[in-house]
């Protein structure tokens, strides 16, 4: 794969590129061309240059070898566990070995390919429900909830974190939260037995 050097950023209105001068896009109030008013926010992606995949060749020669899945496609490597040929697009590459979609898809289902994710399980999620919902069912179990949700904190703390939300923050919080819990439900309960002794 090659990187494409030039980002372009244009004015929605009449088309007409602003990424002449990137630098002072963050600066422009109004396009040059058709003086439309605007605010120019350029995230650091945009500086980065754009990666552009990589593409089937067509067959030339009579006789030259064909990709098994797209037959005007020329063939670059045979498949590692089936032997069929694939071209640029049908190329999968996972731990140094190339695999065609149907050998990867099954490899997946038996486990054969072992590094492919299809979800996490969302520890985070689990650990923030055993804090909150005790608060509202039944505080009578907060102080065990509360050690609960510690002991997972500390046991699920170096798993993978989420691929879509901040784990660690919310393992925190709850760590802060059911410390907290813990300290206030032990008083209160320590009052009720007080209390019920006559002390």
């Amino acid at each position: 794969m090659s990187p494409v050097l030039h980002n372009t950023l244009n004015c929605p209105n009449c088309g007409k590129s602003l990424s002449d001068f990137p630098d002072l896009l963050p600066a422009v109030e109004q396009c040059p061309s058709c003086k439309r008013s605007m605010r120019v926010v350029i995230f650091p992606s945009f500086h980065r240059p754009v990666i552009k995949g990589a593409t089937a060749e067509t067959v030339m020669v009579e006789g030259e070898a064909a990709c098994f899945y797209h037959a005007r496609k020329r063939a670059q490597v045979p498949c590692d566990a089936c032997g069929r040929f694939l071209c640029a697009v049908c190329d999968l590459e996972v731990n140094g070995r190339h695999l065609c979609p149907q050998c990867l898809e099954t490899g997946s289902k038996n486990g054969r390919v072992q590094s492919l994710e299809r979800g996490r399980f969302r520890w985070d999620q689990v650990i923030l429900h055993l804090v909150l919902v005790p608060l509202v069912i039944c505080g009578l179990l907060l102080p065990l909830t509360s050690l609960a949700t510690l002991a997972l904190v500390v046991w699920k703390w170096k798993s993978p974190p989420s691929l879509v939300s901040n784990t660690r923050l919310t393992l925190m919080l709850c760590a802060v939260f059911a410390m907290i819990e813990f300290v206030g439900s032990s008083v209160l309960w320590w009052l009720f037995v007080a209390g019920s002794r006559g002390y």
